[in-house]
């Protein structure tokens, strides 16, 4: 089996137990992988076709490095909320938010090994092909090709994800936005933040950057959390308030262009056009399939 953070991978001479699998995985996230090794538990030989690292959104850009800071700004949260209780004072501040950001990517790098990289070797069905091309289905019925490599498997699993997605407002494209995985990577933090989207990743995100000290302003076109209950987007939006976040919702955006200190977004409100100006965008408008690993000729 190859290793899997290596670049090498299954050439002209790979025997047929690895051209013919029982099962190819397009995608080498956690449902990929979970697909993969739940078929050589009962007996398949499986190819695993994946781009970048092992393990997918979750562990490399998602629940891991997004929950690590968000509770790190919840102990900062906390102890400068101390002095609610009478007698009691807390301090806290962030002395090295780049030393933060290492720290979480430490503990990334961990649990890709130890969840993904060490797992694979007690599977020697399974083959990791570290994809350098997108897998072409050939369109002579399950033939995928793989950086010239032709596979014919019994079975495919097409697991390639998710991306972040462009809401189309004039002038997006122009614009240095940020996604969930670049704001995490983030050594430094901006002063002011616009976070378009009111979803899970906008409000969970522009919370941890508020405690951390940036000036937030969420906006969104409908309200808070909109697959949730009225009353918990109301509630939730009073909370975040009280925590000084600026939440604008139900809006129309205008356009949004690039200034000399970073970004401006001209939007519709009740009362009329608004103006709002952050030093960065992050855009948290939902996702889209994730394309780029596959294409069917």
């Amino acid at each position: 089996m190859s290793d899997c953070c290596s670049t090498e991978r299954a050439g002209s001479g790979a025997n047929i137990e690895t051209t013919k699998p029982d099962l190819l995985v397009i995608g080498g996230g956690s449902g990929g992988f979970s697909a993969a090794i739940t078929a050589a538990d009962i007996g398949g030989n499986v190819v695993i076709a994946g781009q970048g690292d092992i393990g997918g959104t979750c562990v490399n850009v998602g629940c891991v490095p997004s929950k690590t800071i968000i509770r790190a700004m919840e102990a900062v949260h906390h102890a400068k909320n101390a002095e609610r209780f009478d007698g009691v004072t807390g301090t806290s501040e962030i002395t090295n938010w780049k030393a933060l950001v290492a720290q979480k990517q430490s503990l990334v790098d961990e649990l890709r090994i130890s969840k993904y990289v060490d797992v694979l070797p007690s599977y020697p069905n399974v083959t990791y092909v570290d994809m350098k091309e997108k897998a072409r289905f050939t369109g002579n019925k399950t033939e995928v090709d793989i950086d010239g490599v032709l596979y014919q498997p019994k079975k495919i699993v097409i697991a390639t994800g998710s991306s972040s997605a462009l809401p189309p407002i004039n002038g997006i494209q122009s614009v240095p936005a940020l996604d969930s995985t670049t704001a995490l990577e983030l050594e430094t933090l901006p002063k002011s933040l616009l976070v378009i989207g009111g979803g899970v990743i906008g409000v969970e995100l522009g919370q941890m950057f508020a405690r951390a000290g940036v000036k937030v302003t969420i906006c969104c076109r409908s309200r808070l959390l909109p697959e949730s209950e009225p009353e918990i987007s109301q509630a939730l939006a009073g909370y975040l308030r009280e925590e000084g976040l600026t939440i604008c919702d139900g809006i129309g955006y205008q356009k949004i262009e690039k200034t000399n200190s970073g970004i401006r977004l001209v939007c519709e409100t009740s009362e009329g056009l608004d103006t709002i100006e952050a030093e960065k965008v992050l855009v948290a408008a939902g996702r889209k399939p994730n394309t780029r690993s596959c294409v069917f000729w």
